[in-house]
């Protein structure tokens, strides 16, 4: 039995959006390894992915915002036995969760997972329990540039998959080469490249299909660029961001139109499953690696990412041949199993550290207004 006996964790729906496959083995994982388990999530998708296994599931309309200003008080009547140590995936709700950490001397680990959370991280205050871990390394080089000091308490642990068995790659006669891209709307410049390079192989006469998959306020913006750009016949844009997880093993290749500064599980994903992923270079994430995991393109260059998107339907060889190096990669560096042993061996450091230093739960302030 590990040191460390119980973690609650916290995840917002759109942490699990992005990373719900990970997050469910990675659970199932700490779980199996003996740390028992308990979550609290507004995501009812998330609850009925838990039913029926060990995992101690609370559901809360809001883990952030003044509608959880009883968050806290929420943690203290329900979750029993207390844990031992707090692991917060993303920032939502964070402010309370370290006034709880603090009166409950449960050690407290936040994951940062895109730029959103560093950035609310770089605003808030300091605690000598308190824990960050990053999903890459050039994710922790704001807040480390800004606070040299919290070394000792920065770690890296990037997502893992542990992908289901690799679809049969043999195209019938007449295949329309399909191509998927998961990505929030509100972020509509790359998709604009993206909608910009299909314009360019239609002109082509290529036989393509992408299908954009997502939410966010700017859907109608981005359906408009459609039409402006006469793609509406090879493009279909859906308002439901979990309908990655049907189609990702059927398509030909994954793209991302753009840097993804807000991390996800999806093109991980699909490198597992020896999809051919097509990228903007720049991206936060190590696991993008040139003619290894995927081809890159010039951020903003549709003209390089249709050439691209132009190779893959001319010399599919080319393309499975990469998907099948990336497939390598990600089972070699991005395994569930690695990273639960890393996150059971932070939990026990930490742990460790609370029992050592009787000062762990006072405040430990950095002058920063608090983080909420």
């Amino acid at each position: 039995m590990p040191p460390v006996g119980h973690v609650l964790h916290v995840a917002e729906q759109d942490v699990c959006l992005r990373f719900g496959p990970m997050l469910t083995q990675v659970w199932q994982g700490l779980c199996a390894s003996g740390v028992r388990t308990s979550v609290v999530t507004d995501d009812e998708e998330m609850m009925a992915r838990l039913a029926g296994t060990p995992i101690a599931c609370h559901w809360r309309r809001h883990l952030s915002g003044w509608r959880a200003w009883d968050f806290d008080e929420y943690l203290r009547a329900y979750v029993d036995p207390r844990p031992q140590l707090a692991h917060l995936w993303g920032t939502a709700g964070l402010w309370r969760l370290r006034r709880w950490s603090l009166r409950s001397g449960v050690p407290l680990l936040v994951h940062a997972l895109g730029a959103a959370h560093v950035a609310r991280l770089l605003r808030g205050s300091w605690r000598d329990d308190q824990y960050i871990v990053f999903s890459s390394r050039l994710l922790a080089t704001p807040l480390l540039t800004r606070f040299p000091t919290a070394a000792g308490r920065c770690f890296i642990a990037r997502p893992a998959i542990a992908p289901p068995p690799r679809p049969p790659s043999q195209l019938p006669p007449g295949h329309t080469f399909s191509v998927l891209c998961a990505a929030p709307l509100s972020e509509s410049r790359g998709l604009g490249v993206l909608i910009d390079a299909v314009a360019e192989l239609r002109r082509a006469s290529s036989d393509v299909h992408v299908a954009v998959v997502g939410r966010g306020r700017r859907m109608t913006a981005v359906w408009r660029r459609m039409r402006a750009r006469h793609v509406q016949g090879a493009m279909s844009l859906v308002d439901d961001p979990r309908l990655w997880e049907r189609v990702l093993p059927h398509v030909d290749a994954y793209v991302v139109p753009g840097p993804q500064r807000e991390l996800s599980i999806v093109p991980l994903l699909a490198m597992g499953l020896g999809k051919l992923v097509i990228a903007a270079r720049d991206q936060p994430a190590e696991w993008f690696v040139e003619d290894r995991t995927a081809w890159q393109f010039t951020p903003g260059s549709a003209v390089e990412l249709a050439y691209l998107m132009m190779r893959a339907i001319e010399q599919p060889q080319r393309a499975r041949e990469l998907g099948s190096l990336a497939a390598e990669y990600v089972h070699a560096h991005c395994s569930v199993h690695e990273l639960v042993g890393r996150l059971v061996g932070l939990y026990e450091a930490l742990w460790r550290r609370k029992r050592e230093t009787p000062s762990a739960s006072r405040e430990k302030s950095n002058g920063s207004r608090r983080a909420e």
